[in-house]
């Protein structure tokens, strides 16, 4: 009697043991279903976490560089614009002053390196004898507006006509070869020859090229040189062509120049008129009148 009862015991916990072991696997089974169901959210979560992030930072660059672009477009389209507004002002002056004085030739480039947005035009004359002053202004003015008279010209250009061709030419102030006989000379490149003149605190130097005598002054009281522009000169020469004076053209050139004294001077003579381009500046002075047409 007390063995079957043992054995009856033996099956009862053995019985119990198997239910808890199967317990225990649901539950771990159960446990292992959440924690990789939770795994796999996360998962989906930083996915779609990184994918919102990616598009919204391609959508950013995208942004970025359409309005670098548009900066870029922008700009240039400005530029551009104000390069054909600055060209288009000089253009737009001559055909006004044609209109006033009639069949004429200008200068077809303004000579500056900036402030050609700012160009002003003044005229006074008729189409035989005119000064046309040019200008930088402050603020872009009207074409011949009177205001434009306070302002100091950087070039003035100045028709003159005369009875005769000789009576003309006498007033070109041009320096004959003979005039430079003598001299000591000074070699300004491109097989041309200068001779210097040296007096009184003053140097000059002089050369011809054609039809046209050069001289570059220099004041040797202030320690002065005119080589230096003399070559400039001379090299600029070799890539501008100034206009075909019938006998004579000159021009006078300063080591000193300031932007009111307009002492670079361009004179030449073409029949019974002559034509007189003063500047500040003897590069400015050398590519107006070389436009001439």
């Amino acid at each position: 009697m007390k063995k079957g009862k043992k054995s009856i015991l033996l099956l009862v916990l053995l019985s119990a043991g198997l239910l808890t072991a199967c317990g225990n696997q649901k539950q771990a089974s159960s446990s292992s279903k959440k924690i990789s169901s939770e795994q796999t959210s996360v998962e989906k979560s930083s996915n779609s976490s990184q994918k919102s992030s990616s598009k919204k930072s391609s959508a950013s660059v995208a942004k970025s560089s359409s309005s670098v672009k548009n900066a870029i477009s922008s700009s240039t389209s400005s530029s551009s614009d104000s390069s054909v507004a600055s060209t288009n002002r000089l253009s737009t002056f001559n055909q006004q002053l044609r209109k006033a004085l009639g069949t004429v030739i200008l200068p077809t480039v303004d000579g500056l390196g900036t402030g050609s947005d700012k160009l002003n035009v003044h005229y006074e004359g008729n189409q035989a004898n005119y000064t046309i002053s040019y200008s930088v202004g402050s603020v872009a003015r009207q074409f011949n507006d009177t205001a434009i008279t306070s302002e100091i010209p950087y070039v003035q250009l100045k028709k003159t006509s005369y009875s005769t061709s000789s009576e003309a030419s006498a007033q070109v102030d041009y320096v004959s070869q003979d005039d430079l006989q003598g001299l000591p000379t000074i070699d300004l490149g491109h097989n041309i020859t200068g001779y210097e003149d040296a007096g009184a605190g003053q140097r000059y130097l002089s050369w011809h090229e054609g039809k046209w005598s050069l001289t570059v002054h220099a004041a040797a009281v202030n320690q002065q040189n005119p080589k230096p522009l003399a070559t400039n000169i001379v090299n600029m020469l070799e890539s501008y062509r100034l206009p075909a004076p019938t006998q004579y053209g000159a021009i006078r050139a300063d080591v000193a120049s300031s932007y009111g004294s307009r002492n670079q001077v361009i004179t030449w003579q073409q029949n019974n008129v002559v034509y007189q381009l003063s500047a500040h500046d003897i590069t400015t002075a050398i590519k107006m009148a070389a436009s001439m047409k």
